[in-house]
């Protein structure tokens, strides 16, 4: 076996033994993460034990977060603002964009261990303009940018889209940015006992996310056009 097969095996280890542990930690926890996706109460608890811990507190949230990012169902906004208010917009933010970083590049290397078989053949099609490498990246950043998109949906399809790992991952990443700052700055201002931003940013971001979800297909069928018109010149 040559020096490269061992490198690719060890980061195949690493991967599914991470991946693992992700699916035994939803199911012994599976009645925590429950409730803190659906109670405020829990929340609040939750963000109490976060910040009593320190360190180890730090990195149980970012657990929390790729979790969230590798269990495509559970939404992402009740994560993010508790982000901003254990540890303020930027520190939040951070904390937030280091999560999914690590989350997304979990999926794309076990998506591309197995293959196809892994990624629904509907979403695939659906989503086919991707595969045009000239519309690519900046289709996928618009997708990720858009709230209401399927982002952690999308994540998914990485590895069969014509880019580099490095470009995927820092596209999907990078183009969270606004959402995810709106998320952890509407987070302090509420630890700080101030609801008018959060109520603002909520109302703005949640009639985009709206317009975005009822509008989906409008959105997928100007991206397949544009890719046309690309591929016609």
């Amino acid at each position: 076996m040559t020096s490269k097969n061992k490198k690719q095996l060890a980061s195949a280890a690493v991967l599914v033994a991470l991946s693992i542990g992700c699916i035994v930690a939803a199911v012994v926890f599976r009645h925590e993460i429950w409730a803190l996706i659906t109670s405020q109460a829990a929340r609040d608890e939750f963000v109490e034990w976060v910040r009593s811990h320190g360190v180890w507190g730090m990195l149980v949230f970012l657990a929390l977060e790729v979790f969230q990012i590798v269990v495509a169902v559970v939404p992402g906004e009740p994560v993010q603002i508790m982000a901003g208010a254990l540890y303020g917009p930027v520190g939040g933010l951070a904390l937030c964009l280091a999560g999914i970083l690590i989350g997304s590049t979990m999926i794309y290397y076990v998506v591309r261990a197995l293959g196809a078989k892994a990624v629904d053949p509907a979403v695939l099609h659906k989503y086919r303009f991707l595969q045009d490498e000239k519309r690519a990246r900046s289709a996928l950043y618009l997708l990720f940018f858009l709230p209401g998109m399927p982002k952690d949906l999308l994540t998914y399809l990485g590895p069969f889209l014509p880019m580099k790992p490095s470009q995927f991952l820092f596209t999907c990443t990078l183009a969270r940015f606004p959402a995810l700052l709106a998320s952890t700055v509407a987070g302090d201002s509420l630890f700080e006992g101030n609801i008018v931003l959060p109520l603002v940013l909520g109302a703005v971001t949640g009639t985009l996310g709206l317009l975005c979800i009822r509008n989906e297909q409008r959105i997928v069928d100007w991206l397949h056009r544009r890719r046309d018109q690309l591929t016609s010149r």
